[in-house]
Order: C-alpha cells, then sequence, then structure tokens
C-alpha cells in the first residue's frame, strides 16, 4: 500500500490493524500535512444500507469539534473500499501506559479528566461511544488526551433475532469481529450493552468506570476465560474493591469508580459533565495537598509503537438522543443543578452573598411599579426584608466582606447601607457605564467600580475610598471602553471587559498591588463567544478562575492557559454570577426570554393579514434574512433548543424542526440558503471569531469557507450560486465581501462601513446598511439603507432609517419594522414605483431582529418576544 494513492492522500505506511480494518499514516497532498487514513475492513460496508448509514454517521461524529476528540476530516469511497481520513496525533494509548500494579494518582486524574471532558462533549450533543476503552484514549506527547472511534463499532450491527442476541462480540483480545448485535470490547461493556439492549449515554460512564478502575488497579475490573464468562462477570459480579488491590487510592475515587460500576444504569452518575466534575474537584484537591497522593508501584511501560490511529470521532453510529428534552428537541446534560432562589413577579438579579453566605441581596421592585429596591433575603425562607425606600431605583448591591454594610447604585451615586436597615450614607458619584457593578476590597476600604468621569468620555475602572469617597481610575491602558471590573477576593487581580476598536469585547485581567494600583501591563484571556454589553464576571474563592455570565456561563482560567470552558446549566441568558465567600454557592441573574416566530400574510403592498405564531418553543427561535428555501420547502432558523444558539430546519409550515448544526461552545446562525436550495451558509463563532460555513441542507459535516483571525459573519448567496456576500471586520472596520462559493480569496465590495447583505433578485446589487445591531429591535440604532452594485463601486441610499437586520427586499419594495416606543413596533412597505412608505401592521410585543420574506413574496416571517421576566437561580455545592 505505500506509496499508493487514495482520493488526494498519500499513503505513506501502515500504522496498525483491528478488527475494523486497517491504519495508515497519509499525506494529504491538497493542503501538504499528515493525516490517518483508515481502509475499513470490505464486510464493514458491504451492503448499500450499511454504508449510506456509515456516511450518515460519519458526517453527525465529524460535527463533533472538542480538544479531546479526535477530529475527523473526510469519509469516502474508492474501489468498493470505504476510508475514513482523520486528523494525524503521536502518542500511545492508554493500553500502552497502564502498569501492572496502576497508575500514580496524579496521572490518572490528569488523563481521567480529560478523557471525561471529551465523552461529556459527545454526550451533550447526544453521541454515544460504545466503545471506551485504554486501546481508544491516546495520550500525546505532550500530555494531551484524544478519545478515539466513537461508534465504530455500531457498523458492525445488524437487525438479529432474539436467538442470535448473543452471536457476536468485538473481543479485546481478539479484534477480528463476527456480525452480530452486541457491539463494543466484552470487559468493558456495560449490562445493558452486553444484553443488547438499547443504549444510552449511562453506557458509556459504566465503560469509562471500568477504563478507571484498570488505570488505578492495573488490572480488569471483568474477566473471564471467555467472551461468554466475562459478560456473565459483568452481569452478576462487582469487582474486587479498588482499596482491596490499591490501598492507597482516595476514598473519593474509589466512590467515583463504584458509582460508574453500577449494574443498574439509574444508579450510575447520570452525565458524563459530572463525573468530570467530580475527578476535577479531587484532581485540584489533590493539587493542593488537601488529599494525600499515593505512590502506586510503576513499571517502565512496556515498548511499542507509537499509536498514531486517529480513528477519533468516526461513525457516531447509534446516535440516540436519551438526553432530556424540552419542547421536542435535545438539550445538553447539566453538571449544574440551579433551583430559583427568587421567583416573584417582576424582576429580580444582580445578587450578592453576605459573608457567611447563607443570605442575598438583591434588586427587586417588589412587585410595585418600575422602581427597584435592595432587598434582603434568608436562604431557604419567603419573605425577603426590604432596605432602601427612595424613588429612584436602586441596583447593583454589594455585601462587604466584614458584613457590616451594603454598597449599591442609585442614579450614578454609589451610596451604603446596613444590613439590618438603618440610614443610607452616599459614598461618591459616578457617571453610568454599561457593565457597572461593585467590589469591595477584601479590608471593606476600598470599592471599585467602572463609570463615566463626565457624559461622552470612555468608561473607565476606578477605585474608591469608602471613607472619604476619593476615587481615582486604574490605568489600564486604551482608550476604549472599559467596563464589568470583578475585584478578585484577595484583591490582588482585576477582571474587566475591554471593547475593541471594532466593536468587539475581549477579557482581560491585571495584577494588583496592596494600594491596588496595576503591576504590568493588563494581558488579553480566552473571552468566550458571548462577550456583549451586558456580560459580567465574578472570582472564584480560590482567586484562580473566572466565571463569566454573558448568555450561557463559563470558566476562565485567571491564568490564561487554556481556553475558556462552557459550564452546562440548564437556564436562559445567565448574568451577574456572585459565588458564596465559602465558594459552595453560586447565584445568578437569569433572564428568560420565550422567543418565537410568528408568520404573516402578505395581500398587497402595504397589506397584510392577521399575524399567526409559527415556529413555538420555549426557547428563542429566530427567523432571519434568508430563512426561506427558494424552492419554499424549508425555512433555516437560528434557535438554542439544544443549549446553545444552532442552525435548524423545519418544513415550510413550520413542523419538524430538525438542528442542522450545532453544539456546545458555538454560536451558530444566519443561515441562508443556496439558489438550488441543496447548501446552507451560515457562520459560526468559537473562541475569539467567526468564520463562514457551507453545510449540505440534508446534513452532515461542514465545509469552513473563509479562514481569517477576523469576524466573517451574516453570508447571503449571490443569484447565479457562484459567490457567497458576507460582513468582515478585516480591513479594519465591517465592510462587506465576497468569495466563490468554492472557496478562494476574499475580495472587498464596500468601504464605508457595511452590514448585513442582501442579493438583489435580478443579482446586479447589493442592498446593505451601515451599522451593526443589538438582538432587540427596541434598543438597536437605526441605519441607512444603501445599494451598490455587485462588483463595487458608488454607493446610492435608497432610505434615511431602518434598523439593521430588520428589513427584507421584496420583487416591487422593501419591508422593514421599526420600533414605535418600548414594546411597540410597526411594519412598514416602501414601495420601489412610488416612494412611498406606508404602516402595514402594528406589532404590539418586543420584536427581535430578523425579518424574511418567502421567495413567491406572500409571507413574511418575523420574530417576537412573547414572555420575558428575570429570577435568581442558586446553584448549591459549586466548586
Amino acid at each position: 500500500m505505500n506509496g499508493r494513492t487514495i482520493g488526494h492522500y498519500e499513503v505513506l505506511e501502515k500504522l496498525g490493524e483491528g478488527g475494523m480494518g486497517v491504519v495508515y499514516k497519509a499525506r494529504d497532498v491538497r493542503l501538504n500535512r499528515f493525516v490517518a487514513l483508515k481502509l475499513l475492513s470490505s464486510y464493514k460496508v458491504a451492503d448499500e444500507d450499511r454504508l449510506r448509514r456509515f456516511t450518515q454517521e460519519a458526517h453527525t461524529a465529524s460535527a463533533l469539534n472538542h480538544p479531546n476528540i479526535v477530529t475527523i476530516h473526510d469519509i469516502g469511497t474508492e474501489g468498493g473500499a470505504a476510508y475514513i481520513v482523520m486528523e494525524y496525533v503521536v502518542g500511545k494509548t492508554l493500553d500502552q501506559l497502564i502498569p501492572r500494579k496502576g497508575m500514580r494518582l496524579a496521572e490518572v486524574l490528569k488523563i481521567a479528566v480529560q478523557a471525561a471532558d471529551g465523552l461529556a462533549a459527545a454526550a451533550a450533543a447526544g453521541v454515544i461511544h460504545r466503545d471506551v476503552k485504554p486501546g481508544n484514549v491516546m495520550v500525546t506527547d505532550s500530555g494531551l488526551v484524544k478519545v478515539l472511534d466513537f461508534g465504530l463499532a455500531k457498523l458492525a450491527e445488524r437487525a438479529a433475532s432474539p436467538e442470535q442476541a448473543t452471536a457476536t462480540i468485538m473481543d479485546a483480545e481478539r479484534p477480528r469481529t463476527r456480525e452480530g448485535t452486541i457491539i463494543g470490547t466484552v470487559s468493558y461493556m456495560s449490562p445493558e450493552q452486553a444484553e443488547g439492549k438499547p443504549l444510552d449515554p449511562r453506557s458509556d460512564i459504566f465503560s469509562f468506570g471500568a477504563v478507571l478502575y484498570e488505570m488505578v488497579t492495573g488490572q480488569r475490573a471483568f474477566r473471564g476465560e471467555t467472551s461468554m464468562s466475562t459478560i456473565s462477570s459483568i452481569l452478576r459480579d462487582n469487582p474486587k474493591s479498588v482499596a482491596e488491590l490499591s490501598g492507597d487510592v482516595p476514598r473519593d475515587l474509589e466512590k467515583i469508580i463504584a458509582r460508574c460500576l453500577r449494574k443498574d444504569p439509574e444508579r450510575r452518575f447520570q452525565h458524563m459533565s459530572d463525573v468530570r466534575v467530580a475527578l476535577l474537584e479531587l484532581k485540584e484537591e489533590s493539587e493542593s495537598g488537601r488529599i494525600p497522593a499515593p505512590v502506586a508501584a510503576s513499571r517502565k511501560p512496556r515498548r511499542v509503537w507509537p499509536y498514531a490511529v486517529t480513528a477519533g470521532v468516526v461513525v457516531a453510529a447509534g446516535l440516540v438522543f436519551a438526553l432530556r428534552t424540552r419542547g421536542g428537541a435535545p438539550v445538553p446534560d447539566a453538571a449544574l443543578r440551579a433551583v430559583p432562589v427568587t421567583s416573584y413577579s417582576g424582576p429580580q438579579g444582580a445578587p450578592t452573598f453576605s459573608p457567611d453566605g447563607n443570605q442575598i441581596a438583591f434588586p427587586w421592585n417588589g412587585d410595585q411599579g418600575d422602581v427597584t429596591h435592595i432587598y434582603v433575603k434568608l436562604i431557604g425562607t419567603d419573605t425577603p426584608l426590604q432596605l432602601t425606600f427612595a424613588k429612584e431605583s436602586d441596583s447593583a448591591p454589594a455585601w462587604a466582606p466584614n458584613g457590616k454594610s451594603i454598597a449599591f447604585l442609585r442614579r450614578g451615586g454609589i451610596y451604603s447601607i446596613s444590613p439590618i436597615r438603618g440610614a443610607e450614607r452616599r459614598i461618591a458619584e459616578l457617571g453610568v457605564a454599561n457593565g457597572m457593578r461593585l467590589n469591595w476590597s477584601q479590608d471593606s476600604k476600598w470599592l471599585v467600580a467602572s463609570g463615566r468621569e463626565a457624559p461622552g468620555q470612555p468608561s473607565r475602572v476606578f477605585a474608591i475610598s469608602v471613607e472619604s469617597g476619593d476615587k481615582r481610575p486604574l490605568a489600564l491602558g486604551g482608550a476604549a471602553d472599559i467596563f464589568a471590573p470583578a475585584l478578585s477576593p484577595d484583591s490582588r487581580q482585576l477582571a474587566f471587559l475591554r471593547v475593541s476598536a471594532d466593536s468587539l469585547y475581549e477579557l482581560d485581567s491585571v495584577e494588583l498591588d496592596e494600594h491596588l494600583q496595576p503591576r504590568g501591563d493588563p494581558r488579553k484571556l480566552p473571552t468566550p463567544p458571548t462577550a456583549s454589553p451586558n456580560t459580567s464576571v465574578a472570582w472564584t474563592t480560590d482567586s484562580q478562575r473566572i466565571l463569566f455570565a454573558g448568555g450561557g456561563l463559563w470558566m476562565v482560567s485567571a491564568a490564561g492557559k487554556a481556553p475558556a470552558r462552557e459550564l452546562a446549566l440548564s437556564a436562559d441568558r445567565l448574568s451577574f454570577p456572585a459565588v458564596s465567600p465559602q465558594g459552595n454557592r453560586l447565584a445568578l441573574q437569569r433572564t428568560y426570554n420565550d422567543v418565537n416566530v410568528w408568520r404573516i400574510a402578505i395581500s398587497g403592498p402595504a397589506k397584510v393579514g392577521e399575524a399567526s405564531a409559527f415556529l413555538v418553543s420555549p426557547h428563542t427561535d429566530r427567523a432571519v434574512e434568508h430563512s426561506y428555501s427558494p424552492d419554499q420547502r424549508k425555512v433555516a432558523f437560528e434557535s438554542n433548543r439544544s443549549g446553545s444558539t444552532s442552525v435548524w430546519v423545519a418544513d415550510a409550515d413550520g413542523s419538524n424542526p430538525t438542528l442542522l448544526y450545532g453544539g456546545a461552545g458555538y454560536l451558530s446562525g444566519s443561515p441562508s440558503w443556496s439558489p438550488d436550495s441543496r447548501w446552507i451558509a451560515f457562520d459560526t463563532r468559537k473562541d475569539n471569531n467567526a468564520e463562514i460555513y457551507v453545510i449540505s441542507a440534508d446534513g452532515g459535516a461542514p465545509r469552513r469557507l473563509t479562514d481569517h483571525p477576523a469576524d466573517d459573519v451574516v453570508p447571503c448567496w449571490s443569484h447565479d450560486g457562484e459567490w457567497i456576500y458576507f460582513t468582515s471586520n478585516r480591513s479594519g472596520s465591517f465592510e462587506i465581501f465576497k468569495m466563490r462559493a468554492a472557496g478562494g480569496e476574499a475580495t472587498q465590495i464596500t468601504h464605508h462601513g457595511a452590514w448585513t447583505p442582501h442579493a438583489s433578485p435580478d443579482g446586479k446589487f447589493l442592498y446593505y446598511t451601515r451599522y451593526r445591531t443589538g438582538m432587540l429591535l427596541s434598543t438597536a440604532e437605526p441605519s441607512p439603507l444603501l445599494r451598490v452594485r455587485v462588483e463595487g463601486g458608488e454607493e446610492t441610499q435608497i432610505l434615511d432609517s431602518v434598523y439593521p437586520r430588520e428589513w427584507t427586499l421584496a420583487p416591487n419594495g422593501i419591508w422593514y419594522m421599526t420600533p414605535i416606543g418600548p414594546s411597540q413596533s410597526e411594519l412598514r412597505f416602501f414601495d420601489a414605483t412610488s416612494g412611498k412608505t406606508n404602516v402595514a401592521a402594528t406589532i404590539a410585543k418586543p420584536v427581535i431582529i430578523g425579518l424574511s420574506i418567502s421567495p413567491d413574496a406572500r409571507y413574511l416571517l418575523y420574530n417576537q418576544n412573547d414572555h420575558a421576566g428575570t429570577e435568581i437561580l442558586l446553584v448549591e455545592n459549586f466548586r
């Protein structure tokens, strides 16, 4: 095989062979990179149905993108043989690394936490591995863990009679596999897997427990003389206790392993993310010296060739959505359990803990009018105590570490009051800015807050003396707005958000001396993709990690050495995180929005019928500019039904909503159909920038179109399908670019600021607005509507004022929304023939950005916030 070319991959050398096929090191001749190419055994994909299922499942698996999961690059067939192309990783698998008497505790936890993280990410996407074993866990030379072979064993599955249910297995000692229905490696199978029952993600938890047992003890948890005796042991026997085989194992680790290996799935950990959290806590305790680190006997690993197989995320066969569902769609498993601690009528939020962690202070309107006051509530009781009674709203309370006072904001002034009532005291004046939140120094003598010294000046961070009211700005560099400061519990670090020149946001931190003066320059930290003016941050009690709440909830290492990690929490938009001084409780404000897509029939220019609900769920569903497919059979839309904003597709009447692309840690949206209705372009933001991708309308692996360290967003297809237009700030400000749909270099079209391109029906012009916008139409800024020829040139203004992403082109004019009050908007029509604008309808509830017209110009889709509110959530046993 060496030297042979398969597809555009040149085979270089054989790496290994197993029951599913042969793995080779190969070179991608197009991209000039090494890959691992796995040729599948011909009988695995011999029949057409199995090959079709393999292809579909490989597409699903390839959508997984996680540092602890090997990435699939490509799949294909040649000469009747199916192959999978994966990331090439040099390292050793766990079965090569586990000594006879087990691994050291530090090694166990370092590897197990990463493997659990990868499996948790797959479970959140609905993917069951089915063959978790040491041979499918690779450790690279740098210590990075990669989980291999997701669901590959599923290829051997076929329908079988009950008599055949135990006919065939995959044996670790004999990698050759005959066809049957029990799929997996015997020694690591869950009881339900061994019996051929339907599986859910808890099966992988059992297998992971068996791997963890072997890492600690050096012995398999279940083993018999034959495959059937091993299965019998799995079904009936409990393995020897870990302590019996390795006496230095911490009791907590023994409990984790025992709980993973429960025969009854209901008594195991229910989510792999919970296993990961338990292991991570144990790892942190071990590293801090709070538990003794056992010294297990070790031996030099046997000498073997580096197992560079990256069969990785392959065939996520058996994609089982046994996750909880809401509204008929899967949502991620929740590692944190949050319950409302306040659920009163009217808005509540921005909590702060008392020094003993048993009370919270928060603003609330008392269910009366729009003015909010500061209240204090003992956790576990019903009735809060009102502290303030002014005629103006109070907000952003902060409880002093010494417990003697609570600071809060009132119309730009900083005040304090005793937590058991008493006279208020005005501390200082500070102009209002985004993300204003008060932070006490450890000695309760200083407050740190963001604000403006005068209207029109940029937002800065100030240290304010509680005694004198004197304030001094902190020298944090730059001329842009700085907001949402968070002072670490030890007062030696400050985290904050900075607005960049292109109106994006970055998370920074700086070290402080004992006088709260910056020491050195701020450093940029990994910034989650949900950063916005409404983002807020808080520190954990060890001053080592930062909680980032902006829609979702993220954990960021203060050292900045790892990517931001999203924490799974079953809640809508989250903000104002607060950690109790003891570190065991977390409180957050939850803003819930029931945003649904509504449809309205067009009966003529500026004439419409009654609006009706079109896509309804308890989550945020949003139509966008190009939601309708050109053949009018489908609609594409954005939704967070799966836990994070993703791309979904439904039938033209709103039925059968299906997840097309998305995942934890991503923000995916702005879907746009190709003229032939076969492809959808969309944008995805992960880490710090967004890119344009193209995916088949039937699903599968997306193809990345742009690759630039800037934001490439909001794609739109050309009339002939040859080009994709999109908005990018790669030139320093947001402008419209175009790129061939097949890929290539991007060409800039506009030069004076542009956002959200629409191609005219005749394909000659691009229409766009000048400015960006936020989510709520009522808080956005209007912009002129302009157009330019698709090849560039002079722009022409069409309308003086529309709201970005809230307009759409009709054959004879332009439909657009404009707000007429805090919660009302008008649907208007500009008649291109007469040049007149008329009001077609009044929308009585808040409108969210997005307006789409059907290709036959008979319907409009718009987004409406049908219900909204805020409450405070409490997470117990937070670490």
